[in-house]
């Protein structure tokens, strides 16, 4: 079970990483990110996220450490949503990383052809979101 167990986690994982491509170099494509995921959403009758200072911040954080690191992962997601809630935001929060996409339309898709990356962007409950790309490293930050 242990096996099944660290197998489910790399394949989500590398899941999170898109094709091999390099690392992207340029700005920050967060805001278009967000705006296809809300395309997205309300495509399938969901309500927009509404994009948050806090949450966009928290992204960028998560972002920048992952860059640091070199390595994508979910680490410090209890603390993102504590300070989340902190301020102000209520409810659960919900996060996807990822690495190497190149564009917004990308990293959407990346995401969209993920099954829990995809639930996660979907989620009904979620009304408030940021996303950040830095250095090529991704986070969509997203609360009740």
């Amino acid at each position: 079970m242990k096996i099944l167990n660290i197998m489910a986690v790399a394949v989500l994982v590398s899941g999170c990483a898109g094709t091999a491509q390099p690392i992207a170099m340029t700005g920050d494509f967060g805001p278009q990110t967000l705006t296809l995921i809300n395309s997205y959403r309300t495509s399938h009758g969901l309500s927009p996220l509404v994009a948050n200072g806090t949450l966009k911040a928290l992204a960028r954080q998560h972002s920048r450490e992952q860059a640091a690191r070199g390595a994508i992962g979910h680490d410090g997601f209890r603390q993102r949503s504590a300070q989340a809630k902190a301020a102000g935001l209520s409810g659960v929060c919900t996060e996807n990383v990822g690495v190497r996409y190149r564009s917004a339309q990308a990293l959407f898709s990346g995401w969209r052809n993920s099954a829990g990356h995809n639930t996660n962007m979907l989620r009904p409950n979620m009304r408030y979101a940021g996303v950040s790309v830095v250095g090529g490293y991704s986070t969509f930050f997203a609360c009740g």
